[in-house]
């Protein structure tokens, strides 16, 4: 509609132009020609005037010459006949006024009055002799009569141009103006409207008539285009809403079992925190077993079986209720309105149950457990941090208790932890203060009395709990990734311990080293730096001794197993811990190179009592001198305990009847004879 009041307003300007141009036009010709005529009109006067001059004048002067003056009069009295004409008057040499004639209702003050006036005088001669003049006096009627006339004339030109301009333009607007005004109507139509089926119809065959096929032609392309356009931005549409589909469930859902993922999660916790009165049981599931399934059947297997145990969850839990997987083996429960105890112990059963059943894939039946933990909303928290981290507490506090299992979240778990957190802390600073001590307990020959070993034991010299004992610091150590540290500066400290004794007395004495299972690597670091350590120091061969349970290498094809064999090629002997207890057997032992077997303690602490414990002491020291290893005798306290050990021929005792663990530096002074001491005896 703007356009069209546009081209309205153009319209009109135009037609004004046009209009303009002609009347200026026509005005400044008429002036032009106006300004001629009165210029003309102005000479003929004076010409005219001078041509009548010139006629009387010799009449008059023979008059003159008669001093006829009625005949002069007669003479110039027809002269006043003229409109224009004021006075004639005749004068002599001497300027004297012979005759003077007045036009009509004019009188001698008039005319002195008037300064627009024609002034002729012609002179009077007869044979170049002078004798007066003629004088004419003319106004400017004549002239003004001409005025008149042309001004009536410039006016109807005036309106004569005005009408054939106003004519012209109208007839202009008609013929051109009017159809590129419907046109641009019917392009506001279609502008406001969107429809493009619609036409202008075609009025004329000239310029305008193609105009407006030309228009008509763009629209047929604007709308085929219309079409396209709007089948490509559906189908467009079309995919941006599957792939909005697809994002969202890329960001919320676990691609593996079509759960909730970790993001719809915590997502989902917080947008419950935000409802006012609500409470709910947060649910913490950690696999048990899941990585041996992994490591024995195949990362597929382990794919299905979590698909599986998804499938479970869901149906242990209302529809409404939320199963999400955090990842790995890690699933959550969110139970709302659940907020006793007995009610959320009831879920959690059905969850460990509905877990233990047997799992079928891919015709291999699998078995695997939960450790679940539990806290409820807001008792055991208002924030998604804290509910997280509480539910995972309790988790990890069933795995501790053997799986399996589910267990509550509670403030003392919470202080635990704290505790927990300071103890992994104070061990950072403890390795970079330098608390950690060797203590070293004499390993002795049978009788008792000479000693040939020792085991190096740590421990830490808290500078606020005084001396504290491995078992409380060794597994927190294990589980966050600290005794490597801790491994490697027992080990640096066990070689530079026995290679001082070694060169203060001159003789072998092995010290042995108890190693966790989580030193081990897959690329036999740990072993090149046991023998980087030991060659730096020019031990010989067989003066350490590595300590390890015997689960550590219940296979014997495993890393760990390839890692003994080296230490063994460089002279580091092995020897098996705690042996009885764990989960090896003969045929293991038959294929093990294994130099020393330590018999546990809860063996030799029963022998006065029970004859099975002598009955298995005995197999394990004849079995171990049938496969030329050497037997030591952990816990000895009694001399019955020593007595009966003797009669059973065991190779070496260790225990608190002969020695309890002592510092470095009480055993140097204790077991370790110098050179010239020895030279001395």
């Amino acid at each position: 509609m703007k356009n069209i009041f546009s081209l309205n307003t153009i319209s009109k300007k135009l037609l004004f132009i046009l209009m303009s141009v002609a009347l200026v036009s026509t005005v400044s010709v008429t002036l032009v020609f106006s300004a001629y005529e009165l210029t003309s009109a102005k000479r003929e006067q004076v010409q005219s005037l001078q041509s009548l001059s010139e006629m009387l004048s010799p009449n008059v002067t023979a008059a003159v010459l008669f001093d006829d003056q009625d005949t002069i009069k007669e003479l110039i009295k027809p002269v006043l006949l003229r409109a224009d004409i004021l006075s004639v008057s005749v004068t002599n040499i001497e300027n004297q006024v012979l005759v003077q004639l007045f036009a009509k209702n004019i009188s001698p003050d008039n005319l002195n009055n008037n300064t627009d006036l024609t002034n002729i005088s012609t002179p009077l001669s007869l044979d170049n002799q002078g004798y007066g003049y003629l004088t004419i006096i003319a106004n400017d009627s004549y002239i003004n009569d001409r005025i008149a006339f042309y001004i009536k004339f410039l006016l109807f030109l005036l309106l004569s141009t005005f009408a054939v301009s106003l004519f012209l333009s109208l007839l202009l607007q008609r013929k051109f103006l009017s159809p590129i005004l419907y046109l641009a109507e019917t392009a506001e139509k279609i502008t406001t409207s969107h429809d493009y089926s619609l036409r202008a119809k075609q009025h004329s065959k000239d310029e305008i008539g193609q105009l407006t096929t030309c228009f008509n032609s763009m629209l047929d392309t604007i709308e085929q285009r219309e079409s396209v356009l709007e089948s490509q931005v559906k189908s467009r549409t079309e995919e941006l809403e599957n792939a909005n589909i697809q994002l969202h469930e890329f960001a919320y859902q676990d691609g593996l079992t079509n759960l909730p993922n970790r993001r719809y999660f915590y997502k989902k916790l917080q947008s419950l925190l935000d409802i006012d009165d609500m409470h709910f049981a947060l649910i913490f599931i950690d696999l048990d077993g899941f990585k041996e399934i992994n490591d024995t059947l195949g990362h597929d297997h382990g794919d299905l079986l979590l698909h599986q145990v998804a499938k479970r969850l869901r149906n242990c839990v209302r529809g409404n209720d939320t199963v999400a997987r955090l990842g790995g083996d890690e699933f959550t429960l969110i139970i709302e309105g659940i907020n006793d105890v007995e009610r959320a112990s009831e879920i959690a059963q059905k969850v460990k149950q509905s877990l233990m059943q047997c799992i079928t894939i891919n015709g291999a039946q699998v078995y695997v457990t939960g450790s679940i933990g539990l806290t409820f909303y807001p008792a055991d928290g208002r924030s998604v941090e804290d509910l997280v981290r509480h539910a995972d507490q309790a988790m990890y506090l069933s795995k501790s208790k053997g799986r399996n299992r589910y267990e509550f979240f509670s403030y003392i778990i919470e202080e635990q932890a704290i505790e927990k957190r300071k103890i992994i802390e104070e061990i950072r600073v403890a390795l970079r203060e330098d608390q950690f001590v060797l203590y070293y307990q004499p390993i002795f020959d049978l009788d008792g009395i000479n000693v040939s070993k020792a085991e190096a034991l740590i421990r830490w010299q808290h500078p606020q709990h005084g001396l504290i004992g491995p078992n409380e610091f060794i597994p927190i150590a294990e589980q966050n990734g600290l005794i490597e540290d801790i491994g490697n500066w027992v080990r640096d400290q066990a070689i530079n311990d026995a290679a001082q004794w070694y060169y203060m007395s001159g003789q072998i004495l092995q010290v042995n080293v108890n190693s966790s299972p989580m030193q081990f690597d897959r690329a036999g670091q740990w072993v090149d730096d046991w023998i980087l350590a030991c060659n730096k120091q020019g031990l010989p061969r067989d003066t350490m001794v590595i300590e390890v349970t015997e689960n550590t290498l219940m296979d014997p094809d495993s890393p760990i197993q390839q890692q003994m064999h080296r230490l063994k090629q460089h002279g580091i002997h092995i020897a098996i811990d705690d042996f009885g207890v764990g989960y090896s057997s003969l045929a293991y032992l038959q294929r093990l190179d294994i130099d020393i077997l330590k018999i546990d303690r809860s063996f030799i602490q029963h022998m006065e009592t029970n004859e099975s414990s002598i009955a298995l002491v005995r197999a394990i020291i004849t079995m171990a001198s049938h496969l030329k290893v050497k037997v030591v005798a952990e816990g000895v306290e009694t001399k019955g305990q020593h007595q009966i050990l003797q009669q059973l021929s065991c190779d070496y005792l260790q225990g608190y009847l002969f020695a309890k663990p002592m510092t470095a530096k009480d055993f140097t002074q204790t077991y370790i004879k110098p050179l010239t001491a020895q030279a001395v005896l």
